[in-house]
This record gives structure tokens, sequence and C-alpha cells, in this order.
């Protein structure tokens, strides 16, 4: 008996996902600020990143993302690249609502933004299984990011 098709991997907009607080979604956004890896206060590395979509593109949805070393989290080439997210729990503190990539369960993969090419992401987390209909998604990011405006102010943190 094959494997059955299950709907585990469909993807929420990000509008959709800020209703879904302590579940595990799937997201796939555009990259708008990022923070440099840092010690957390425990063993873990952390860093931050907000993304977007076109359903959710004024402040961005904050992703918490932990790990055991620095060289597990994502290392994003420019503001503008897609990040694809996969089981990663939806929370709240102090009124906003945020992702936390979780270092056991979750995974991610980078791939390149607006003017890029390639069907294959360019960082994967180990937990990352690419599947074909994918590319559909970031093809459409890709797209969408060419009329979003970028605010080249919000750097590395």
């Amino acid at each position: 008996m094959g494997m059955v098709n299950r709907d585990d991997y469909r993807f929420l907009k990000i509008a959709d996902a800020l209703f879904a607080v302590n579940q595990k979604v799937n997201l796939i956004g555009v990259i708008l600020e990022y923070s440099i890896p840092k010690k957390s206060k425990g063993t873990d590395w952390f860093c931050s990143l907000r993304i977007v979509d076109g359903s959710h593109d004024n402040r961005g949805l904050l992703v918490n993302m932990f790990a055991d070393t620095e060289g597990k989290l994502p290392k994003v080439d420019v503001l503008g690249d897609i990040i694809e997210l996969s089981q990663i729990q939806m929370k709240t503190h102090n009124g906003e609502v945020y992702a936390l990539f979780n270092k056991k369960f979750s995974a991610f993969a980078l791939y390149e933004g607006k003017y890029g090419q390639s069907c294959n992401p360019y960082q994967t987390s180990s937990r990352y299984r690419h599947r074909n209909q994918d590319m559909t998604f970031v093809t459409g990011l890709r797209r969408w990011v060419e009329g979003f405006q970028l605010d080249t102010g919000a750097y590395v943190s």
C-alpha cells in the first residue's frame, strides 16, 4: 500500500496563520528583516526573521528560530529572499502573534528571491523534504515581490 496523500504540507497565508495560535503550520514568505545569529540564554543559538506575503505585507510576521549550532540557522543572502517553513508553531507574546521554529520538528529551506531562477534552495535544514509543488509557491512569491517595495532601512539587526 502506497503512502497516503496527506495535506500536511499545505502552506497557509500569513494572514491566516495569525489565527492559528498554538497550532503547527507551514508557511512560505519573503524575508523582510533578519537578525545575526546569537547565543541564547541556554545552550542554543537564536535568530529572528520577519516575513511577508501577499496576504500580510505591512509589518510582516516575526519568526523566532532556535538551533543547536549557529550553522543550523538560516544564513540569508539578501533581504527579499524566500523562506519555506514547515511545522512551525504559532505563538503569542504581549499581544503579538509570532512563529516559533522548533529545532526538534521544524524545517526550513531558503531560496533566491526576486531575481532567482533556481528551483533548488541554497540552504536547507536537516529535516527539510523537497516537494515539486513547492516551486509553484516560490515562483508565485518571486512574481509578487517584484511589485513589493522592500524597506531598505530594515537591515540586519
